[in-house]
Order: C-alpha cells, then structure tokens, then sequence
C-alpha cells in the first residue's frame, strides 16, 4: 500500500539531480540541527554511494553544522578490500565528508576479526539514539547491505557479517566502482535493518532510471523482506527525496515539488 498517513507527502520530486541533492541535505541538516539544540550532539549514519556524493557535498556547505557536536558512523563496509582503497565505503565518505567532521567520524575496521569489529561496531553506535540515518536503495531493493535473500526486520543484531548478492556486486560495477563484478568483495559488515531503522529521521535519496522500480516497490508495494526498503514504509520520519527517473515508476504516491534551486 502506498504511504497514507497524515504525515504525507513524504516524497520530494526534485526537478534535477542537484535539486534532489539540495532537497535531502536540508532536510538532513535540518534534523542534525535540532538534535544540537535540543540535546547538545547529534549522531548520524551515511550511506556511500554514488547517489549520495551531491547530497553530501550540499550538506558538507551547510555552514550552520557544527560538526565538532555531530558523530558519524558508515552503514557497512566490504570484508577483504584493503581500507584505504577508494572504493572502501569508510574511505569514499572520509573523502567527502568536510574536515571538521572527520574527528567524529568511526570507521568500521576491515582489518580486524570480524566477530570482534561486529562487537565493537555495535556497541559504538548503540552508546546513544542514533538522530539521523541518510541512506540510498539498492537496484534489488537493499539497504545498506540488507539483501533481499537475508534481511531481517526483527534482526536483534545490530551489526552483522553478509554474502552479497550478486545484483548488488554488479551495481558497483555499473556504478563505476570496480573493472568487473570478480573484483567486487563476496563479504561485507553492515549495519541491519534495525540499526539503521532506529534512527529518528530517514533521508533517502534515489537517483536514476536503474532505482526506478526499486522506489515504486519500496513506496507501494508490501512491507517485506523481497524489498527490505519497504520497510521504510512504516518509519513515521521516513522521507524520499527523488529525481524525476527514480520516481518515473511510481504511481498513486503524493509527492511534493522541491523548491530549492
């Protein structure tokens, strides 16, 4: 079913991509801003992907952070990809986050046992409620790397080790990221559909005609598991933030028009 409630429309149709971007940094500087007023810090999760590079750079500009009261954390992280590598997911956001953020920013460590990273991950981003989580979708309906085959809604894990699908390999490749899906890494460490669900508000920001079906899924189709994205359908601080492709899908949804520039 299509988002119904009184909190509609919870989807902003940017006219372009850079529309789209500025649409999404608002909002989520709007939401790191009342978490510094009210309580003094704030606490986000990023996702890194291509389609979050516009938002990031419009929110790194935002002059009204102060990025010194804000902690940051990344969704997930490929296992057996060296971390300084830029196609590390800590490394990509390192690389566009601004520098006052970066004191603030962990890193999930590919270098350590799995199992002990896991722990210490988890109990890192469990210290306190995390304020915003900004996050894309897969072309299989994935966030972060909760897929399809493995996601769990009521995962009681907070951090967990993943086989990757190999539709989400591929996405990299198309992304650009990697020569061919052989050098994709199999393994990953991701934050689960709890984790990053608990956050009070959810920016996701889609771009491109590829993520089309995957939005229209996510918005109307069932809550379940075969789109974890779907989940976001029951957020009451979920908002979409679209370019006219990755809403070319989607039908009997309110949106909004952006009014940025």
């Amino acid at each position: 079913m299509p988002v119904t409630d009184e909190l509609e429309p919870r989807v902003t149709l940017g006219a372009t991509e850079a529309d789209t971007a500025h649409a999404a940094a608002q909002h989520a500087a709007e939401a790191l801003l009342g978490a510094i007023r009210d309580r003094g810090s704030a606490r986000v999760v990023f996702a890194s992907a291509p389609s979050q590079e516009a938002m990031l750079a419009e929110l790194s500009r935002d002059e009204r952070i102060d990025w010194s009261k804000v902690s940051s954390f990344h969704m997930d992280e490929y296992l057996d990809l060296a971390m300084d590598r830029p196609q590390a997911f800590g490394q990509w956001l390192a690389d566009r986050l601004p520098a006052a953020a970066l004191p603030g920013f962990a890193r999930i460590r590919a270098d350590a046992e799995a199992e002990e990273e896991i722990a210490r991950y988890s109990t890192l981003v469990t210290q306190a409620p995390i304020d915003v989580t900004c996050l894309g979708v897969g072309v299989n309906g994935h966030i972060a790397f909760n897929e399809p085959a493995i996601a769990d809604f009521a995962d009681p894990a907070w951090v967990r080790e993943v086989t990757l699908d190999v539709v989400s390999r591929q996405q990299q490749v198309d992304d650009g990221l990697f020569a061919s899906v052989d050098e994709v890494p199999t393994r990953a460490l991701t934050l689960t559909v709890p984790a990053l669900t608990s956050a009070a508000t959810m920016v996701c920001t889609v771009l491109g005609r590829q993520k089309a079906h995957a939005v229209a899924r996510a918005l109307t189709g069932p809550v379940e598991t075969a789109c974890p994205a779907s989940r976001l359908q029951e957020h009451p601080g979920a908002r979409w933030f679209l370019d006219q492709e990755a809403a070319s899908e989607l039908e009997g949804v309110a949106v909004t028009a952006s009014s940025s520039s």
